[in-house]
């Protein structure tokens, strides 16, 4: 019997329609973007429209982390089941339709109901765009290419940003991302189904599946990545992926308080425009990050750029918690902070990384469904701990040692990532069981 792994092969090459598959991901990573940051940046003025206390709005981003989680489960299993871009299409129509009917709510429960739906579709639409990318572009690029797409996510912030900023108001602002569920129709029409994806049909259809392989991909998906030696792999991925976005979101949210905090308290005191340029560093070092990180994950490999982007951003965290405790209170933003600041941020660039190499974890029949329980489910839960934990720690210890906490877990980052199986950058094939990460 054939080995698991080295079954029916589809080139190495360039493969059709790789350039507009790759340009179809970038599109729906840059839109659930704007989806996700639209309803932060709006978040007052959205209360005042629907008459209620900002903090309800502010639990409806909660609620839409929530649809994040059911969505790159539901979704990715879709992915896996009936193709990648039929998954995808779906899931670019449910978060355009739904974030554009956010601007017709007449109340704070209509808005959270249609919060939950595009979350399941910006959910979705991770998990499944990654697989494609990881299927239908050589291997030796697929870093590159994974970084650029992750970078879409900025780009979709500077987006929102100018919506935010455009005087048209909230409501017009979110009736606008009903647009791209149009491009639907043009998703499904250009954008070729993975040429990996397809040939796994047609060997089951000929009966070239091995028999224990044909047995996992008749489980449920979501069996499956919880079944034999997947079972590790998406216990140890889930976790890196909690405490990635446990550091992020902790830090992000301690980060803007500790600016806008009165110096008395141990902030900085910073007005609105004082805080523009932290602001314009945390996306513009966060997308050179990814893009770089990316990149190099290709030429050092992937859990090696991965650490030394860890390494880097536990240095970066400890400057800033040395620049935060020597701060003079009502003195300012000290000098070397905002360079602090940057280096972390682009050291979140392993977002990148892990984009590519969670893919490259799974078999064929599991690429959509691993990734996207693993990335979803670290984000709900270091999502929605982070900030809240963080928040509640910073009357006890103070902004510096709070602001210093995410470097320990980039330390175990480091060390976690060498967990994994060593198979970034693999060639992924048609036929494949979980015995090619024995491979190491």
């Amino acid at each position: 019997m054939r080995r698991a792994g080295f079954g029916p092969k589809v080139s190495a090459a360039m493969r059709p329609g790789a350039k507009i598959t790759v340009a179809a991901a970038c599109m729906g990573w840059l839109l659930s973007a704007v989806d996700i940051v639209l309803l932060i940046l709006f978040q007052r003025q959205v209360a005042e429209g629907l008459g209620v206390d900002p903090q309800t709005v502010r639990i409806s981003i909660g609620v839409g982390l929530l649809g994040s989680a059911l969505g790159g489960v539901a979704l990715a299993q879709l992915g896996d089941r009936i193709g990648r871009v039929s998954a995808l299409a779906w899931s670019v129509a449910l978060y355009s339709l739904a974030t554009g009917g956010m601007g017709l709510a007449p109340n704070v429960g209509t808005l959270m109901a249609l919060r939950f739906v595009a979350g399941v579709g910006t959910g979705g639409e991770w998990s499944v765009g990654f697989a494609l990318i990881a299927e239908a572009w050589p291997r030796g690029g697929r870093g590159r290419v994974g970084g650029v797409v992750a970078a879409m996510f900025n780009v979709g912030t500077f987006l929102a940003i100018g919506l935010y900023q455009s005087g048209i108001g909230w409501r017009w602002s979110f009736g606008l991302m009903a647009l791209p569920a149009l491009g639907v129709m043009w998703l499904r029409r250009v954008v070729p189904e993975s040429p990996v994806w397809l040939a796994l049909q047609e060997a089951r259809r000929e009966g070239r599946v091995p028999p224990e392989l044909e047995a996992s991909i008749r489980r449920p998906p979501l069996v499956a990545v919880l079944h034999g030696p997947l079972l590790g792999v998406t216990v140890r991925a889930t976790l890196v992926f909690t405490l990635m976005n446990f550091a992020f979101y902790a830090l992000s949210t301690v980060f803007i308080n500790y600016l806008q905090h009165d110096p008395a308290g141990g902030g900085l005191g910073l007005s609105p425009r004082d805080e523009m340029p932290f602001q314009l560093a945390m996306t513009l070092a966060a997308m050179v990050g990814v893009v770089t990180a990316g990149a190099l994950s290709d030429v050092w490999g992937r859990r090696r750029t991965f650490t030394a982007y860890c390494v880097a951003g536990a240095i970066g965290f400890s400057w800033l918690h040395s620049l935060t405790a020597g701060a003079a209170p009502g003195g300012g933003a000290p000098p070397g902070l905002l360079a602090a600041f940057a280096v972390v941020c682009a050291a979140f660039g392993i977002n990148g990384i892990m984009g590519v190499l969670a893919p490259e974890l799974y078999p064929t029949h599991l690429r959509a469904t691993g990734p996207g329980l693993c990335q979803n489910l670290g984000k709900g839960i270091g999502g929605m701990a982070g900030p809240p934990v963080a928040g509640a720690l910073v009357p006890v210890l103070g902004f510096p040692l709070v602001l210093a906490l995410p470097g320990v877990l980039f330390v175990a980052l480091a060390l976690l990532i060498w967990t994994l199986p060593k198979v970034g950058g693999r060639e992924v094939r048609p036929v494949e069981g979980a015995e090619y990460l024995d491979r190491t």
